[in-house]
């Protein structure tokens, strides 16, 4: 490896870069003693022969320009040429690269976009609305996935001319399927909340239904618990969605959230005698059963390390994962206390207020610290829609969430990766939304006609393990 003067990458900057590059080919000793890296504002260097160059950008901020590869449109963030060809083998059998695609690649992957922002959202989030995928809209397209893709095919070129092997692998032969739950609610018909239907009964809080709607509701409540819980309550509803996912061939990843002070944490308890029983259940059929962080678990090391420790005693099992609660995340702090906690991967990073790729990128990756300018070693399991955020944020109807989620598996088919699904436990009640419970089955049926692979968190670090 050859590196002339200094660039906005660092050494270990392209590091991370090609060592995530290598999740899509098995590297070869030969191609990689040919790469050269030189920085913008240099002169090319003279007399390279059977070399691999490429150019870094020296600017601190995306410039983007958009390209055409192989017939199709593709947004550059670090573009460095006019030439419409991404890469060049010259005579010389010097493989030439026309743009800063390492750099495009790490300002998305590494979340660099969100760590030079100011959280925008009522509560800390790096969102959507304030995202380059917003200002160049291609929130729906892998872009790191598509610049390993440009890059893959000049090494390909490269190997046919220099009678060297190449040899590509994906992670999945068709695509991953991640389904996960957050378990925030467990009781529709909670005391508290039947209290506060009856303040919007009288106008005395807010409500988005009718008077009609809260009276239904009123008195499901009513009969619920008058029956001591003989009448089943609609968000207590692990039983059919278990079964559902057993009689499709899937498992997946149940995120337990603890009580904490305020009211936007859970409101049951990791050791009550019904939680303890579905825990059992689940882990005993074959789910996961992961953490839940709190809101102040983001920045609180101690406190988060607490909850972990209180799923784990319940569980049996030492919890793997985490993805944190209203996906409140501070990028880098949060990885840490993660990290300082044992936990294995994390599965929080998608847009709260859009479904899509937050990092650009479909395929499990390692974040970047970079206050010490390195990989952080625990995964990051990208979240590629939730189910709220199609709904609610975005306002559209389940038949728009069932569009965008084929759009997202099909830019998982086609490389091989994960496609991340969110359903929270209290988005299934027919009472609430109309018709939901019939639409999530078909929708689950039909991503199973897709020949996924269903994984859950701790198989997919498995998987990676071996793979």
């Amino acid at each position: 490896m050859l590196i002339f003067v200094a660039m906005l990458l660092s050494k270990n900057r392209i590091d991370y870069v090609l060592a995530h590059l290598g999740q899509h080919w098995l590297s070869n000793k030969g191609v990689e003693e040919a790469f050269v890296f030189v920085a913008s504002n240099r002169p090319s260097p003279e007399g390279l022969k059977a070399k691999i160059v490429f150019p870094l950008s020296l600017e601190d901020q995306p410039g983007p320009q958009t390209i055409c590869f192989e017939g199709e449109e593709l947004l550059v963030l670090y573009p460095l040429s006019s030439d419409s060809d991404p890469f060049e083998l010259d005579a010389q059998g010097t493989l030439w690269f026309r743009h800063d695609f390492l750099s495009s690649a790490f300002y998305l992957l590494s979340g660099m976009q969100e760590v030079q922002a100011k959280p925008q959202d009522a509560f800390g989030r790096f969102s959507y609305q304030q995202s380059i995928q917003k200002a160049y809209n291609f929130v729906n397209k892998p872009l790191v996935n598509y610049y390993f893709e440009l890059i893959l095919k000049g090494f390909m070129v490269y190997c046919e001319r220099h009678g060297l092997s190449f040899q590509r692998q994906r992670l999945f032969e068709h695509f991953g399927f991640l389904l996960s739950h957050d378990v925030d609610r467990v009781a529709f018909h909670h005391p508290r909340l039947m209290a506060y239907r009856v303040l919007q009964l009288l106008g005395l809080k807010p409500s988005n239904v009718g008077k009609t709607v809260l009276l239904q509701h009123l008195r499901a409540g009513l009969r619920h618990q008058l029956s001591f819980g003989a009448v089943s309550d609609p968000w207590w509803n692990f039983s059919w969605m278990t079964a559902l996912e057993k009689k499709l061939g899937l498992r997946s990843t149940f995120f337990f959230l603890s009580r904490e002070e305020g009211q936007r944490n859970a409101w049951y308890r990791f050791n009550s005698r019904k939680i303890k029983n579905l825990i059992t259940d689940l882990n005993t059929d074959g789910f996961e059963v992961s953490l839940h962080g709190t809101f102040r678990s983001v920045d609180d090391p101690d406190r988060l390390l607490k909850q972990k420790q209180a799923l784990a005693k319940v569980s049996g099992l030492e919890p793997l994962g985490i993805r944190q609660h209203f996906l409140l995340f501070k990028h880098p702090t949060t990885f840490r206390v993660q990290e300082t906690a044992g936990l294995a991967y994390d599965s929080t990073l998608s847009f709260h207020d859009h479904d899509g790729f937050r990092n650009a990128y479909c395929y499990p990756f390692h974040p970047y610290d970079f206050e010490n300018d390195r990989a952080f070693t625990i995964w990051e399991f990208p979240l590629v829609m939730m189910e709220v955020s199609v709904l609610q944020y975005r306002g559209l109807g389940l038949d728009d969430l069932a569009d965008a989620a084929n759009r997202h598996i099909d830019e998982a088919l086609r490389f091989g990766g994960l496609f991340g699904l969110l359903w929270h436990n209290c988005r299934l009640n027919d009472l609430e939304y109309p018709g939901v419970q019939l639409f999530y089955e078909q929708l689950l049926e039909r991503i199973v006609a897709k020949s996924p692979q269903s994984i859950t968190g701790s198989a997919l670090l498995h998987c990676l393990d071996t793979f």
